[in-house]
């Protein structure tokens, strides 16, 4: 039987522990851009929007004063930006700041089962990286985490400071005596790579980071590489220009980082697609397809990973249950649960997704087996069919 492997949550544990006990949930998912005219007054009135949506719902005055106290508070990340605020009984349980755009739409919503998608779509594993920045007196690099915004710890920023004593001082003629300064300046750029190269290496060892990202000088980035291991460097993507030369070059430095990231994605995407077609053309009962049977499987926790089409989920619903098994397309599969509520399909499938620790893969439904809305690596296979 192939080995189904599932990423690693994202998700903070007190979250998954709050989904476990029934409770009232508000939320609001909404761009926090600030680069827009006049920001404030648009903060202001985007506020105001929310609280307006979510007393219409229903929400209670504490909750929506909870939720508009969090969007007051500036992201402190450039643009794009998004904000995912979460409250249950009245008690903030998420505030978090999601660089990128949105990811799909604006939600904000009160119920007894919350919009965690957009969480998801921003955060859809456990993906540690590092950019670094190197020059010929030195480098220095910064650890992220997708769809975190930087944390500002000082263990997630480094840097490391060359020997300067010869690098600002300038020969000129020729001979032996030019050659030797010149041999003896390398010399100088090869140890300070050797020292950055050291503490990325330490770093991998202790965040085992999935992408590492180099930018800087040309010479000083071909004489990092040349010091890192061959694992470390295989995780290597270079930007070939100067993020300190100008605004231009800083730019490039995002728009490579994202390029790299979402290189990432798709490769995982591409990777359980493959994977859920390999084992439908087997037959080998190792996947199943279609809202029924991925509501099967996430009822016994066998889903390893679930392949979703969001959009494709209409406005079907779904039973979302107070325990385990936590979904189920009629109320007599509850098995003693007791139903919540009926909800949107979208929303019960994650939840059930996050309390199985399953891994959620977005997806086109036309690229899934059958043209299925959801489809679902598993666990263990599915048994044979009992003789009737």
């Amino acid at each position: 039987m192939a080995q189904t492997t599932r990423e690693k949550t994202a998700l903070a544990s007190g979250l998954v522990e709050a989904l476990q006990s029934p409770g009232t949930w508000t939320w609001a998912y909404v761009d926090a851009s600030g680069n827009r005219e006049d920001p404030r007054r648009i903060a202001a009135l985007q506020r105001r929007t929310v609280s307006d949506a979510l007393t219409e719902q229903g929400g209670s005055a504490r909750a929506v004063e909870i939720i508009e106290e969090a969007l007051v508070e500036q992201p402190g990340v450039p643009a794009p930006v998004a904000r995912y605020v979460l409250v249950r009984d009245d008690e903030l349980v998420l505030s978090e700041v999601l660089p990128g755009r949105l990811r799909g739409a604006e939600s904000i919503g009160t119920g007894a089962v919350p919009d965690l998608l957009p969480l998801l779509a921003h955060r859809p594993f456990d993906l540690p990286f590092l950019v670094v920045q190197v020059g010929r007196a030195g480098g220095g690099f910064r650890g992220y985490r997708l769809g975190h915004a930087p944390s500002g710890a000082p263990e997630d920023e480094q840097r490391i400071q060359g020997r300067t004593d010869t690098l600002h001082k300038t020969k000129s003629g020729d001979g032996w005596k030019q050659s030797h300064w010149q041999q003896h300046t390398e010399e100088i750029w090869k140890q300070t790579a050797g020292e950055v190269a050291a503490a990325i290496e330490e770093t991998v060892k202790a965040t085992s980071p999935r992408l590492i990202v180099v930018a800087g000088d040309i010479r000083a980035r071909e004489l990092l590489r040349g010091e890192l291991s061959a694992s470390t460097r295989a995780l290597v993507t270079e930007v070939p220009v100067d993020p300190r030369a100008d605004d231009a070059s800083e730019k490039a430095l995002v728009q490579h980082v994202n390029l790299a990231l979402a290189r990432v994605l798709a490769s995982r995407r591409h990777d359980v697609q493959d994977l859920l077609r390999t084992h439908e053309g087997r037959g080998d009962n190792e996947s199943v397809s279609g809202i029924g049977p991925v509501v099967s499987a996430l009822q016994q926790a066998q889903a390893a990973v679930v392949a979703l089409d969001a959009g494709a989920l209409g406005d079907r619903k779904l039973y979302a249950l107070d325990a385990a098994p936590w979904v189920a397309t009629a109320p007599e599969q509850a098995a003693g649960a007791g139903v919540l509520a009926q909800v949107p399909a979208v929303c019960a499938l994650v939840r059930a997704i996050i309390l199985t620790d399953a891994e959620l893969v977005l997806v086109n439904a036309a690229s899934l087996p059958s043209g299925a809305a959801a489809s679902a690596l598993l666990r263990w296979p599915v048994g044979p069919a009992v003789p009737a």
